[in-house]
């Protein structure tokens, strides 16, 4: 079933709002030609809107060429669509450049430390990593966390306020039974859309916030009555902007005075290439309000699944009372145990900081080079967003550089509501898991798609 987040506050109507959405899932791909679509009764009951509403927005999107109603069987996505989205979605290739933002470098993952590591763990013949183990996760790796986030971060907390997981998708839902699904999550419009469908997943209720200059604007916090927020304030996703003092002393002041936590999630505040940045936001809390997300995603590697989060006291006795054991095993535990004490972690976020630097600038010069756009600064994180000149239209940037094997995000699709127009023709060029000359090469493709 088809499922988007429709606001009726918002100034654009529902049927808008749906014609937006529906419209954007079929240039993605996400509906394939051909592909039957919901009825306008199952779809109006699913969003809680009238049918009427799901009827006129079905009824653009026949007369724009992008279904057809079948008698007796229903709406169905075109077999053909309109004009040239039609003919490049055609003809995509296989992915040669992937400049999406989950790619991840795989080859500097320090696979001989590692390796040593986990050989020494599993020579030891602790039995007790064989066991459930503590439902925060290992006590003595909760301390190296704790350690590491007072130096990188300067937020002081006691092991006993970590929880360990499997992924921030794995903490995240944990949070909306934590925190209760009567709350209403506020959550960053544009912003990051797996969290939206996670806590959407997990039965909770959100609300998709517009931003202010950069930051989550907290006056549409206190009028939707939100109860938690989250936020990516060292680097908002996928904007890239950065969280100034006095929003973030009043982003703690809605906290405070409405009882509501905020979520922070810290997830490359590691890599950082010029300046000091602004403190997190827990360690400016005083440990009531806020909870500080961060993974291992980033700084190792997606595939080891380890991320973890740092709790109000009251929210930690929480959840010990609610959980029973960790998701991630003892033995991947321990490893990263030894990799953080032995030093390893610190010296190869420092070479991976200079190599994306590097992959940064060969990224911003080529861009510069080709005439592409203009490519906003970047003194964080590992993507930046390109405005992209020439005449292309903005609906055929993301399908003609698929026909050239180059995979990439426009800005418009971390939207709930509908996009700016101007956010159309803004992609996201995520430079991790590419080398210059790669990153060069593919920058060559889309000039050749585009121009």
């Amino acid at each position: 079933m088809f499922t988007c987040i429709l606001d009726p506050k918002s100034r654009v109507t529902l049927c808008d709002q749906l014609y937006g959405a529906l419209r954007d899932e079929i240039e993605r791909g996400g509906m394939a030609a051909g592909e039957r679509m919901p009825s306008k009764r199952e779809l109006s009951q699913h969003l809680g809107v009238s049918t009427a509403t799901v009827e006129a927005a079905y009824g653009r999107l026949m007369s724009e060429g992008f279904c057809e109603s079948r008698p007796r069987s229903g709406m169905f996505v075109a077999r053909e669509l309109p004009g040239a989205v039609r003919r490049i979605a055609a003809q995509a290739a296989p992915v040669r450049w992937d400049f999406t933002t989950g790619a991840a470098d795989a080859d500097h993952f320090p696979y001989a430390a590692w390796a040593r590591l986990m050989r020494e763990v599993l020579s030891e013949q602790n039995n007790s990593l064989l066991l459930s183990g503590d439902p925060q996760g290992s006590p003595e790796l909760r301390r190296e966390i704790a350690d590491m986030m007072k130096k990188l971060r300067g937020i002081e907390v006691q092991p006993d306020q970590i929880v360990i997981g499997a992924g921030t998708e794995v903490l995240v839902t944990a949070l909306a039974a934590l925190i209760g699904r009567e709350r209403l999550f506020a959550v960053e419009d544009p912003g990051y859309s797996r969290v939206r469908r996670i806590l959407t997943a997990s039965g909770a209720r959100i609300a998709p916030t517009p931003l202010a200059g950069g930051a989550i604007d907290v006056s549409a916090l206190y009028l939707c009555g939100a109860g938690a927020a989250y936020v990516t304030p060292s680097h908002q996703f996928p904007m890239g902007v950065e969280m100034d003092g006095a929003q973030r002393e009043s982003l703690l002041r809605w906290a405070r005075e409405t009882g509501g936590y905020i979520l922070e999630d810290d997830y490359d505040s590691e890599f950082r290439f010029s300046g000091t940045g602004a403190p997190a936001l827990m360690a400016m809390d005083g440990g009531e309000h806020v909870i500080y997300m961060n993974t291992f995603a980033r700084t190792l590697a997606p595939g080891l699944r380890l991320s973890f989060m740092a709790l109000p006291l009251l929210l930690a006795q929480r959840y010990r009372a609610m959980h029973g054991a960790c998701s991630v095993s003892g033995f991947e535990q321990e490893t990263l145990r030894k990799f953080i004490s032995g030093g390893h972690l610190e010296r190869h976020i420092a070479r991976m900081r200079v190599i994306y630097r590097e992959r940064l600038a060969a990224l911003t010069q080529e861009a510069r080079q080709l005439g592409l756009g203009e490519v906003e600064p970047c003194v964080a994180g590992l993507h930046v967003l390109l405005h992209v000149g020439g005449k292309t239209p903005a609906q055929e940037l993301v399908p003609l550089a698929a026909r050239e094997g180059v995979r990439l995000t426009r800005l418009c699709d971390y939207s709930v509501m509908r996009a700016e127009a101007a956010q159309d023709r803004v992609v996201l060029l995520g430079f991790a898991g590419m080398d210059e000359e790669e990153i060069r090469a593919g920058l060559k493709a889309l000039c050749r798609a585009w121009m």
